[in-house]
C-alpha cells in the first residue's frame, strides 16, 4: 500500500507514444526504453561537448548515419525516436541548433486525422545546413548545396543549390562547387 507503481508517475500520452513506438520497432517496451535512454544521454553529452568530431561520434552511436569528416554543431537534434533514418552524407556540415525530424504525429486527439508517419531524411555530400534550420521528414538535399540561415526545408532541395526561407526554396544554383569535392576524394 505505501508503494508508489510506475504507472501513476507515467502519463497517458508517454503511454501511448512509447507504446506505439516499441510496437513500431518490434521490441519490448523496456528494452526499446533502455534503447531510448542510452540514444538520449549521448544525445545530451553530444549537444555540449566541445569537440565537434565527438559530437558527431555520440551521434553516430545513436544511429544516425554521419559520413567521414561531417562537423556537428552544438545543440543539434537529430530525431530522438528514429535516429537511423538520418543520412548525412561525407564532408557535410550541420550548424548550431539545427533539428532534423524524421517524423511526424498529430496529438492524442489527432491520431486518427494525422498519424504518425516516418520517411527518411538524405543530406548530400559537402552540404553545409547552416544553424538554426528546420529539415523534416522525406526530404532529400543534393550533393554540394548550402541551406541558409534558419531556414525549414520541407521538400527536397536539387544539388548544387543554394537554398532558403520558410519553406526553404532554391534562390540560386551554385557554379564549379564539384571540384572541390573532387579534390577530397583525390587525397
Amino acid at each position: 500500500m505505501g508503494g508508489i507503481t510506475i504507472t501513476a508517475v507515467i502519463s497517458n500520452r508517454d503511454k501511448v507514444t512509447f507504446g506505439e513506438v516499441a510496437d513500431h520497432y518490434h521490441s519490448n517496451k523496456l528494452i526499446f526504453g533502455l534503447k531510448y535512454f542510452k540514444n538520449w544521454v549521448l544525445e545530451r553529452v553530444a549537444a555540449w561537448f566541445p569537440i565537434p568530431s565527438w559530437r558527431a561520434k555520440f551521434h553516430k552511436m545513436r544511429g544516425v548515419n554521419l559520413g567521414k569528416n561531417v562537423y556537428v554543431g552544438y545543440d543539434v537534434v537529430f530525431d530522438r525516436l528514429h535516429p537511423e533514418m538520418i543520412t548525412v552524407g561525407d564532408y557535410s556540415e550541420i550548424g548550431d541548433r539545427c533539428i532534423l525530424s524524421a517524423h511526424s504525429r498529430g496529438s492524442l486527439t489527432t491520431r486518427q486525422a494525422y498519424p504518425r508517419t516516418i520517411e527518411p531524411i538524405k543530406i548530400g555530400c559537402g552540404v553545409s545546413v547552416n544553424p538554426g534550420c528546420i529539415i523534416t521528414q522525406g526530404v532529400e538535399i543534393g550533393d554540394n548545396s548550402i541551406i541558409g540561415i534558419g531556414s525549414v526545408v520541407t521538400r527536397d532541395i536539387s544539388p548544387n543549390s543554394l537554398a532558403l526561407g520558410y519553406p526553404a526554396r532554391v534562390i540560386k544554383k551554385l557554379d564549379g562547387v564539384g571540384e572541390l569535392q573532387t579534390s577530397f576524394n583525390d587525397s
